[in-house]
């Protein structure tokens, strides 16, 4: 299945989900527990942002990875497109194991 970053543009959260097109993935934003969640703090049902505040875009290099070990996914989000919070970054990232589970 295709992957998908959403982002929150005026806040800076973001997530990768999988979905065929770019409609069905955004509408993953207000589904607890579906895609790599780690990095939104809100939700559509808390009235601070509407769908249309999100945005999706392609990352191909993600395709059909839906059922790999989230850590190794995470791992690449860090190192590669710089996907950081306060719990997971380049400074942990070697610590993933532990963060996580």
């Amino acid at each position: 299945m295709k992957a998908w970053e959403l982002r929150i543009e005026d806040s800076g959260e973001i997530s990768l989900v999988w979905a065929d097109t770019a409609g069905k993935a955004k509408a993953q934003f207000d589904c607890n527990g579906l895609g790599l969640r780690s990095w939104f703090t809100h939700d559509l049902s808390e009235g601070i942002y509407s769908f249309i505040d999100v945005s999706a875009t392609r990352l191909p290099k993600f395709d059909d990875l839906e059922n790999v070990d989230p850590k190794v996914v995470i791992k690449i989000l860090v190192k590669e497109y710089g996907w950081e919070n306060n719990e997971i970054n380049m400074e942990k990232i070697d610590k993933l194991d532990e963060l996580l589970f």
